[in-house]
């Protein structure tokens, strides 16, 4: 009877210490996933940024003053554009 005991209490003890095992286990999982949902976040907002830098640097009206002014560029003469037909 006492053996019986004894094992009961000791598979008490393990499932005990299992169960305080696994809360300790998901709080760290827990907080590994709230890390890597900031650094996510911080990336989607850079994307975003980037994407608007991106769309500014490409607006047709800031290449054209870029081309003007920066390499000289200009729009040809019309009577200087020839026009070949198929």
């Amino acid at each position: 009877m006492i053996k019986m005991l004894l094992l009961l209490v000791a598979v008490a003890v393990a499932s005990a210490l299992g169960v305080v095992h696994m809360k300790y286990r998901t709080r760290l999982l827990f907080s590994e996933v709230q890390r890597i949902q900031q650094i996510n976040e911080a990336a989607d907002e850079e994307l975003g940024q980037l994407q608007f830098e991106q769309n500014r640097w490409a607006e047709r009206e800031r290449i054209q003053k870029e081309a003007l002014g920066r390499l000289g560029m200009g729009l040809p003469d019309p009577s200087s554009i020839i026009s070949i037909q198929p």
